[in-house]
């Protein structure tokens, strides 16, 4: 089977996740390289990520180029993507639109895993407003991606039954519990909708 050529954008536990349990795990995969934030959104303070350490750990070792990227870098990538075919691009985390022209260079196409039922719940927050909505589950979408956010076809889903919360926490509080049960979800996602992926390009 030929190597999938692959750029990822990742950033927080969950794409530390994905690169560690489905790109790195994977020996059909050449990672040709990852993108993460390396700083934090002005609202949460603008300092240096937590997270950006344990990317250089994962990364140096398998010997993947990793670019940390903020501001106008972060918001195209175009000029900063390798030379030479890529076949995908996997997203999640990522702080920015991806403009149309950086989704043209991959061959087969560009996976998000987006934290929310789509298109119920595209756009941000949207554990927070499934549970102020009396959802019983959350799922995380393996879509497409196209130049409109989260509006591309579904390519695979997971769900998380979440039950009752305990009435001492409000929506807000609530999600950040139902967002940390999620994060065994995202890799094993993250590796069913790459095989979708090759298996709609025969290979």
């Amino acid at each position: 089977m030929k190597k999938l050529r692959v750029v990822a954008l990742l950033a927080r536990r969950p794409g530390l996740l994905v690169l560690e349990n489905a790109l790195l795990a994977d020996d059909a995969i050449e990672i040709a390289t990852v993108f993460t934030h390396g700083r934090l959104p002005k609202a949460e303070g603008g300092s240096e990520r937590s997270d950006l350490a344990d990317f250089t750990r994962l990364c140096a070792p398998a010997g993947v180029p990793l670019t940390a990227v903020d501001g106008a870098e972060a918001k195209d990538i175009g000029p900063l993507l390798p030379a030479g075919p890529l076949d995908l691009l996997v997203a999640l985390s990522w702080r920015y639109q991806v403009p149309a022209g950086v989704l043209d260079r991959f061959g087969r196409g560009c996976i998000n895993l987006h934290r929310g039922a789509l298109p119920r719940h595209a756009g941000a927050l949207p554990v927070q407003r499934a549970i102020e909505a009396g959802d019983d589950a959350v799922a995380i979408t393996a879509h497409e991606m196209v130049p409109e956010i989260d509006a591309g076809a579904e390519i695979a889903r997971v769900w998380l039954p979440i039950g009752p919360l305990p009435a001492s926490l409000d929506a807000a509080a609530g999600a950040e519990v139902v967002k940390s049960r999620l994060e065994p979800l995202y890799a094993p996602l993250c590796r069913l909708a790459i095989a979708a992926r090759r298996a709609s390009f025969g290979g």
